[in-house]
């Protein structure tokens, strides 16, 4: 049955095609006839003169009724013959031997076949044209009309030729594509999945960068990139790992209790889902203790985190009267402090590893000192500051990482506007860091700093996460050049096919008509404007490496690009080990081990406390009471203040206080060691040092007694 209906749509189609077609044919062959009819005396007229036309047609007339005339006529007529300006009289059989005549008719009959070929060509041309213009008016017809959108083409060249051209071109190239004149103040981002080739662009940039002499920040996750562009003259690293790593003074970076605040807001991010007073509090808290630090000239990070971490909440109270802080871990409240010291702990911590880097022998080195000098009109060529980690130690020093970087965006700001300055802040793996909250907002002013943003992701689900949906789509609102490389996901590639855009057509829409009465036969066809993706996103998800889609900001077409491969040897080491464990203090690494060991990760501490899953008051105690002992054992001082005590503990058995070889200044919390000035001082002083420490945890012992006597008595609302 199928074919059958098959056989009838095809031959109703095809008959009434082949009738439309010889309808056409009729009328364009009546209109060629009469051009025909026209061009062959056109021609010949054209190509003889009148007198030879006149001769020798009567040369063939009389050819062909010579014959007859002595039928009809007893006398022969006679003919004027025109000649040069003479009439001539002769008969017919005179005129069939007239040389002259004999030669006219030939002229008459060889211009005849010459007028009919030329008339035949130019016909047959006519008609070429004409059947040409009707095919193409036919084509057109069922083309799709572009009225609005953006266009798409894999011709580098051409968009290349239209910048210069139009004088748009920068100096920046990818391959054979430049960039838009200055639009690299307008921001650049690189998006794919691993492989692809965002590296390959950025080592592309780098070189250019490098050439041009413009500063430039570079956060290099995987360390893939500075070993191809490190300059150990010219460049500074941040990498609290390496021993390359620069001597960062973060008392001298942040100069006011805002700025303070502002490293506190990225070192300590905040959640998506959980509760935000935790890390509200704890960034108070690391504000009002690193400030008040700054200005007691204390330059010490061991001496921050034992504020912080190590020190009992009641001298954390004395240290932090008269601050807004200092609520936060009042007395009456110190369960609430406990946990906010625990989710401070979580993140403060990454700056354990900046223990020790004051004795590097190198000076103290601040972003915002470097990124100053820019605005120096004597330097012209200015280095790089690297932020570097890997893959094993990225989750330690994420939070010290992210601070870095939004200081530097920070900083950009305070420099005043200057849009012929060029300053790249190139963020690889973005969504690797913490939030930097003051990102977006950098974002929307950098343009007016000369800042020049180059964002990689692989993922915009990354971003999502990180930063919530609508932060993210607002930054990347502000990326106005974008290089989409692959991306298998089906959900990202639907979304690089909305971002590479949709043009605005009328499609062409043909419908059939048939039926037994050749009156029921009819075509119709209609435009209808609709829009339509530039590409599927399955083209995206099938990308090979190095391919990708260019979109600009204008009016230019959205660009396929095959990019080469840019070999570039290695020219300085990614990752020189420094030996951090003689810098970091055996007492902060027991406290923030106990507590990890305690509190397991922040997502799970923070998903306790919002769900009120918290220890009966009985246990907390207990708790509080094995922290107590456990901080005065970790401690060699404390421990030797326990064993004071005339108490015998099995701990002391098994955990022997080994000679002491350093003592800690209790007032600036820094380690002293043999070689320093003031540590004979220190111990001539230790026996009082030791007694007062006794004293210390006689009260704490009392206090917790007491608390353990009242709380069952506050759990019935007793008072």
């Amino acid at each position: 049955m199928s074919s059958t209906k098959h056989i009838t749509q095809g031959g109703q189609v095809f008959s009434y095609m082949l009738n439309m077609f010889m309808q056409v044919n009729k009328r364009v062959s009546f209109w060629l006839i009469w051009f025909f009819v026209i061009f062959l005396p056109l021609f010949f007229w054209l190509r003889l003169p009148w007198e030879t036309i006149r001769n020798g047609g009567l040369y063939w007339w009389l050819s062909l009724t010579a014959r007859g005339e002595k039928a009809l006529y007893r006398v022969p007529p006679v003919y004027d013959i025109p000649w040069n300006g003479q009439v001539l009289h002769a008969t017919s059989e005179q005129i069939l031997k007239d040389d002259y005549m004999v030669w006219a008719g030939n002229m008459f009959l060889q211009e005849l076949y010459l007028a009919l070929f030329w008339a035949s060509v130019a016909v047959g041309v006519l008609a070429f044209l004409i059947f040409r213009f009707l095919r193409r008016l036919g084509e057109k017809q069922a083309q799709d009309e572009r009225i609005g959108g953006r266009e798409l083409t894999d011709d580098v060249k051409a968009v290349a030729r239209e910048m210069r051209r139009r004088g748009e071109a920068s100096s920046i190239c990818i391959d054979k594509l430049p960039l838009l004149l200055n639009s690299e103040v307008q921001y650049l981002m690189m998006y794919g999945t691993p492989g692809a080739g965002k590296s390959n662009t950025l080592n592309k940039l780098l070189k250019q960068i490098r050439a041009r002499g413009d500063m430039a920040i570079i956060y290099d996750k995987g360390c893939s990139l500075i070993k191809k562009h490190f300059s150990e003259q010219d460049d500074v690293l941040l990498n609290a790992l390496d021993r390359r790593c620069a001597y960062w003074d973060m008392f001298r970076e942040f100069e006011s209790i805002p700025d303070f605040d502002s490293a506190a807001n990225t070192l300590i991010p905040m959640g998506t889902k959980e509760d935000p007073f935790w890390q509200s509090s704890a960034r108070t808290i690391f504000s009002a203790v690193a400030y008040r630090q700054k200005k007691n000239g204390i330059h010490s990070y061991n001496a921050l985190l034992r504020t912080l971490l190590a020190i009992d909440l009641k001298a954390l109270r004395d240290y932090l009267a008269g601050t807004e802080a200092s609520n936060l871990v009042e007395e009456k409240v110190e369960k609430t402090a406990i946990s906010i010291r625990s989710v401070l702990t979580n993140y403060v911590k990454a700056l354990r590893y900046l223990q020790g880097i004051e004795r590097t022998g190198r000076r103290p080195f601040t972003i915002r000192e470097w990124m100053s000098t820019v605005n120096d009109p004597q330097i012209t060529r200015h280095g790089w500051l690297w932020v570097t980690s890997n893959a094993r130690q990225h989750e330690s020093l994420k939070p010290l990482i992210s601070m870095w970087l939004a200081q530097a965006a920070n900083c950009l700001l305070g420099m005043g506007e200057n849009q012929h300055r060029r300053i790249w802040f190139i963020y690889d793996e973005l969504p690797s860091l913490n939030k930097l909250p003051e990102l977006p907002g950098v974002l929307a002013e950098a343009r007016k700093f000369g800042g020049c943003f180059v964002l990689g992701f692989q993922a915009k689900a990354q971003m999502d996460y990180t930063y919530g949906k609508e932060f993210a789509d607002a930054m990347l609102g502000l990326v106005n050049t974008r290089y989409f490389f692959r991306s298998p996901s089906s959900t990202e590639a639907e979304w690089v096919q909305r971002e590479i855009g949709q043009r605005r057509d009328k499609v062409f829409s043909e419908q059939y008509s048939y039926g037994a009465d050749t009156v029921r036969d009819g075509v119709s066809f209609s435009k209808v404007e609709e829009d339509r993706y530039l590409v599927n996103y399955t083209d995206i998800q099938k990308l090979p490496n190095l391919h990708c889609y260019v979109t600009f900001p204008g009016e230019y077409p959205a660009v396929r690009m095959r990019m080469s491969y840019e070999k570039i040897k290695d020219c300085a080491e990614e990752l020189l080990l420094r030996d951090i464990n003689d810098s970091l203090d055996p007492e902060i690494e027991s406290e923030i081990t106990r507590r990890e060991d305690e509190d397991g990760d922040i997502a799970a501490l923070l998903d306790r406390i919002a769900q009120g899953d918290v220890r009966k008051d009985d246990e907390q105690n207990k708790t509080e009471s094995q922290a107590g002992q456990a901080e005065s054992l970790n401690n060699p001082v404390l421990a030797a203040a326990v064993s004071g005590t005339g108490e015998s503990s099995p701990v002391e058995e098994k955990t022997p206080v080994a000679e002491l070889t350093e003592i800690v200044d209790k007032e600036t919390g820094e380690i002293l060691y043999p070689d320093d000035e003031q540590y004979d001082e220190l111990c001539r002083d230790s026996g009082q040092a030791q007694e007062a420490m006794r004293q210390d945890e006689r009260n704490l012992v009392s206090h917790r007694s007491h608390q353990d006597e009242r709380e069952p008595l506050d759990d019935m609302n007793w008072g």
